[in-house]
């Protein structure tokens, strides 16, 4: 068994795999436009677009995705007035990568945010060329977080945001619509401008993989009160664009981003840390009430954006795959794969891994499982002083002293096996795994096989990306296009 797993991690490492292609269904054409000589009834037809990005929040913790700790009526209204995806995907649990991959339709890779804090490449094109080729006015209110301006020349609009600026954005001009990003803040950590008095601390039900303990419960009450300070946020924006005049033809989609900067979210490939709680509204052309299990990479928001704007998105050369269809209801099916990396530094010693999940498996690869994990924003290993902080403290110090629970979720977190095989929808939580049991071998290889091929057609050299050079030649990079 071990020979088998260096077999396999090699494979990842030495990247010596062969093409293939993820079975997709394709978005279509809407509006057979000329884009150099739109007419007003294009442009009356063609819908505004509206973005809503949460920061942090794990998709879980929302009520429409059962979440019980939390009130989000505003989401939660959001997703009975359009449809809620219950398999959205980022590739990076990272707030950079996540956002280049949303504003490029690109994989990390490709696009070149393939670390924290690092910037795309400048030949990159964003979702702000693609629709102004579409004569589109894009905006972005909030945090950006993206770089360099050149590749996410966003119109920057001033926060609050649904404040005035925002306001004035969409009213602006009636000859050509709007895409506007909203992109929060809530609920990255420190925690700080929620109201906790509000979250019943003490009574609340703490997931399995957050140890209970009272440093831990207080920290995840603030965080908590952050996720219900981002439902008001969009209460204000929703309401923002009903009394514009412009709801009824603008297509809006919430995403939560990644996971909550605790243990098994952002920053992993587990399952609660690369999903998106996304919800879709389009009125009259969305049915109320509807859910799907179609698997959707954020990739592929550029993609459907531009289906939706008339333009066809074969005339670009995208990762992201158009799912109009599923919007309108027309398709319940969309990929059959998609796809995870992560790259640890410079957040802390490299620690590469790749995954994969299909409709039923989720399959991880750690190319440096030997190794024990360590990601500085989490895992502090002196005295914590900031209070976000101090729940790993607390779980390490209940691990010392022999309590079973944390010592568990301390070793998972901390030491990894070179393979992850769980059944996502049977173990939410992913605490079951099934990788060793030889009557999943098959699965493992057709999911590893599948993992070779995205991996070279994206040029992902697997571990070798992971290396502070690689980090540091993007940053000369991102030097170089700041000046």
């Amino acid at each position: 068994m071990k020979l088998c797993k260096c077999i396999l991690i090699g494979a990842l490492l030495c990247c010596s795999m062969a093409l293939g292609r993820d079975e997709v269904t394709n978005g279509r054409r809407v509006f057979d436009l000329d884009v150099d000589g739109v007419s007003e009834r294009d442009v009356r037809d063609r819908p505004n677009f509206l973005f809503i990005l949460g920061d942090d929040v794990t998709y879980n913790d929302l009520g429409c995705f059962g979440g019980k700790n939390a009130k989000t009526p505003n989401i939660d209204r959001l997703a009975s007035e359009g449809i809620r995806f219950n398999r959205a995907y980022c590739a990076m649990s990272m707030c950079a990568p996540f956002r280049a991959e949303l504003y490029t339709g690109l994989y990390p890779v490709r696009n070149g945010v393939a670390w924290n804090h690092s910037s795309a490449k400048p030949s990159t094109k964003s979702i702000c060329h693609y629709l102004r080729d579409l004569n589109y006015r894009v905006g972005l209110v909030g945090k950006k977080h993206a770089s360099p301006s050149s590749v996410f020349n966003f119109e920057n609009i001033k926060a609050p945001l649904a404040g005035p600026d925002a306001a004035r954005f969409i009213t602006r001009d009636t000859k050509e619509p709007f895409c506007l990003f909203a992109c929060s803040h809530n609920a990255h950590p420190a925690w700080r401008s929620g109201d906790v008095s509000k979250i019943d601390v003490e009574g609340m039900s703490l997931p399995p993989v957050i140890h209970d303990n009272p440093i831990t419960r207080k920290t995840f009450g603030a965080y908590l009160a952050e996720v219900e300070e981002l439902d008001k946020e969009v209460g204000a924006i929703l309401a923002m664009l009903k009394e514009t005049g412009q709801a009824d033809n603008t297509i809006v989609i919430f995403s939560s981003e990644q996971g909550w900067d605790f243990a098994f979210g952002k920053w992993t490939n587990w399952d609660i840390g690369v999903r998106s709680a996304m919800i879709a509204c389009w009125p009259s052309r969305i049915k109320p009430g509807r859910e799907t299990d179609a698997l959707i990479q954020i990739a592929d928001i550029v993609p459907t954006f531009i289906s939706a704007a008339g333009g066809d998105p074969a005339d670009y050369d995208l990762d992201g795959v158009s799912f109009l269809d599923v919007l309108e209801g027309k398709s319940d099916k969309h990929r059959q794969y998609v796809y995870g990396l992560h790259n640890n530094v410079p957040e802390g010693n490299p620690y590469p891994i790749r995954s994969i999940r299909d409709d039923e498996f989720h399959y991880i690869v750690n190319l440096n499982y030997k190794q024990p994990y360590h990601e500085k924003h989490l895992m502090s290993e002196k005295i914590a002083k900031r209070y976000d902080l101090q729940w790993w403290q607390a779980l390490k110090d209940a691990a010392e002293k022999g309590d079973e629970s944390a010592k568990k979720l301390f070793e998972k977190y901390q030491n990894r096996p070179a393979e992850e095989l769980y059944r996502v929808d049977e173990d939410p939580w992913e605490m079951n795994n099934l990788a060793d049991k030889p009557q999943y071998a098959k699965v493992k290889k057709r999911l590893l096989a599948e993992l070779h091929s995205w991996m070279a057609k994206q040029n992902d050299p697997g571990g070798a990306m992971d290396d502070p050079k690689a980090y540091g030649d993007n940053q000369i990079r991102r030097a170089k296009q700041k000046q």
